[in-house]
């Protein structure tokens, strides 16, 4: 997959055509999410565990959110976002529940992943696969000891972030009543933040690819990928399968193997970590979080994401050497 260039026909064509699955992703995760906490389906499924719950420091509407993530990760941060609005969760809860929807998120992905990636790339793109759910897992685990961590039951100390920063649950006067009255003014804050940072980032993308194959790729210190690799490596900008569809064909002809084909695949998916981070949740959370929250937000997101990413990249490169 090329980038089309900046200011033609096609490159508009896919940015619209992009912008437009957003915007309808977006919609639908509010609307649902209002709709099934206004309903009360979420306390009456969650009563039984409400206890347990507490106990553990996750508040039975972000274990919700959790669940609902299986299905749309979107609707399960607006069911967050609403949440927190009414008081019925702290700023941290919201911050570290939002961190842990990823993995819900990618379980339902991960199957369509696994087989895509093992019947493209075969071992390389099965163990890639593995990593990337691994990983998940781990920052899952790390998210929810954070949750726990500053949870107002446990008395947590403060970090000095604004996710840990101390507060009471209290419902503002401002949020009581029908929920569905907040939906013209989340839509009217998520949609334009939204629309701006995908288009920001889709434009730039040919500007990054650039970047990588002229200059990052070419640095005597970064020669622990061959060129092959960080073919492979670049083409993850576009999309993780001409990322898989790359590493086979250069398996194919020799010039990488397996372990080194994970190792491209894997510093591929780090690059593509800022692009993605500002293509899928930024503008979004910008829409639908307190403005003062989305930069710990994004500080805690990243935080939790490079070093797993990093330290998955320096065990397959050790893997190379064995």
């Amino acid at each position: 997959m090329q980038f089309a260039a900046f200011g033609t026909p096609e490159f508009w064509t896919r940015l619209l055509q992009a912008e437009l699955r957003l915007t309808m992703n977006i919609v639908f995760g509010l609307v649902a999410g209002e709709l099934l906490l206004s309903s009360g389906i979420m306390d009456r499924l969650f009563a039984p565990l409400v206890p347990r719950l507490e106990r553990w420091g996750v508040h039975r509407e972000v274990a919700g959110a959790m669940l609902v993530a299986l299905g749309s990760s979107r609707l399960a941060a607006g069911m967050l976002s609403a949440a927190h609005d009414e008081g019925g969760i702290t700023r941290r809860e919201a911050t570290f529940g939002t961190l842990s929807l990823a993995f819900p998120a990618y379980l339902r992905r991960w199957i369509v992943t696994v087989t895509v990636a093992a019947g493209i790339a075969g071992p390389a793109g099965l163990i890639y696969a593995a990593v990337l759910l691994v990983r998940s897992g781990l920052r899952f685990v790390w998210a929810v000891w954070l949750l726990r961590r500053c949870s107002p039951t446990r008395g947590a100390e403060s970090g000095g972030d604004e996710a840990s920063a101390p507060e009471v649950r209290a419902v503002p006067e401002a949020n009581r009543g029908p929920r569905l009255g907040r939906l013209p003014g989340l839509l009217r804050r998520s949609l334009p933040w939204a629309w701006g940072f995908f288009a920001l980032t889709y434009a730039l993308l040919p500007q990054i690819e650039y970047l990588f194959t002229h200059h990052v790729a070419r640095g005597g210190f970064l020669r622990f990928l061959p060129p092959e690799g960080w073919a492979v490596s670049v083409s993850a900008l576009a999309h993780a399968t001409a990322a898989l569809a790359s590493a086979a064909g250069a398996m194919k002809a020799g010039d990488l193997d397996v372990s080194h084909a994970v190792l491209a695949l894997l510093v591929g998916n780090l690059a593509g970590t800022l692009t993605r981070t500002m293509r899928q949740n930024v503008g979004y959370w910008m829409g639908i979080f307190p403005r003062e929250m989305v930069p710990g937000l994004v500080r805690w997101h990243l935080g939790t994401l490079l070093p797993l990413e990093i330290a998955s990249i320096f065990l397959a490169w050790l893997a190379t050497a064995v």
